[in-house]
């Protein structure tokens, strides 16, 4: 078992999601209540209060609503990527599978990073639904989709008329990669990872900024400070963004690298995790 063999890919999936079909029942569940709950709410209230018709397709914010709950779906999803390896019960029925790591690591990607698209997309289409039987209750004639209105602005990081959609997938890729940290940590730490990791981002943001400016108003002249700053504004925009998608792409493969060696060298148990 030194390749990778579809058949025994297949297999892990087929074994993952029948072991926890709760766990993966639940958060199925929790996302389609989370984006679906915003729109029965305020249509409820807006019955009761006696709003007029118009006030009932406020469909931005059930839109931006949605975003965010995607967003942190995805994190926790992300944070959740190993939950196999939760208890040492677990750990032993993963690491003892007739199948390479690769071919387990593979399919824990695919279900967190595809499975929480598909389910938060079926979630939006559902809470788009319900928007509509609402309206079509209410006898209004007008009507605007949650759904596109949601995919259209679920990329905020369009806003420069010098560079243009080009830097859009530099803004997916480095939101990926921040996301992608949850896992790295979950791969080293199965408990309490997620709240680790949010700790990790705040002190390495926080400390980076605190010694970046102790490192200016100490070492750095304000001369070269305004230098470095022209020859910056003065670099070619296209080099720019090749050098932020060339670290972009080697800070993702460095992630992932890692999380999948972290990954290999699970035990049944460690001081890290009993």
């Amino acid at each position: 078992m030194n390749h990778f063999n579809f058949n025994r890919f297949v297999n892990v999936a087929r074994w993952d999601l029948t072991v926890n079909s709760k766990f993966y029942t639940r958060s199925i569940l929790v996302c389609v209540i989370a984006v679906c709950l915003p729109v029965v709410l305020s249509y409820l209230l807006a019955l009761i209060r006696g709003h007029f018709i118009h006030v009932y397709d406020n469909i931005e914010n059930y839109s931006l609503t949605s975003s965010v709950i995607g967003t942190f779906y995805m994190v926790i999803a992300f944070g959740y990527m190993f939950h196999n390896l939760l208890t040492k019960q677990g750990r032993i029925n993963e690491l003892t599978l007739p199948s390479t790591n690769l071919e387990r690591f593979l399919w824990h990607f695919l279900v967190i990073w595809l499975g929480t698209q598909i389910v938060w997309f079926v979630s939006v289409a559902m809470a788009d639904l319900l928007h509509v039987i609402f309206r079509a209750m209410l006898h209004a004639t007008d009507y605007r989709s949650i759904f596109a209105d949601c995919f259209a602005k679920s990329i905020p990081w369009v806003t420069s008329d010098t560079y243009g959609h080009d830097w859009v997938p530099l803004s997916i890729l480095m939101a990926f990669n921040g996301v992608s940290t949850f896992s790295l940590v979950n791969a080293w730490k199965y408990k309490y990872n997620i709240p680790l990791t949010i700790l990790f981002h705040f002190i390495f943001w926080i400390g980076t900024l605190i010694v970046s400016a102790i490192i200016v108003n100490l070492f750095v002249a304000p001369d070269f400070l305004l230098q470095f700053i022209k020859w910056l504004n003065g670099m070619n925009p296209t080099t720019v963004l090749v050098l932020a998608y060339i670290f972009a792409a080697m800070l993702f493969c460095g992630i992932w690298f890692l999380t999948y060696r972290l990954y290999t060298r699970a035990q049944l148990t460690t001081q890290r995790n009993p």
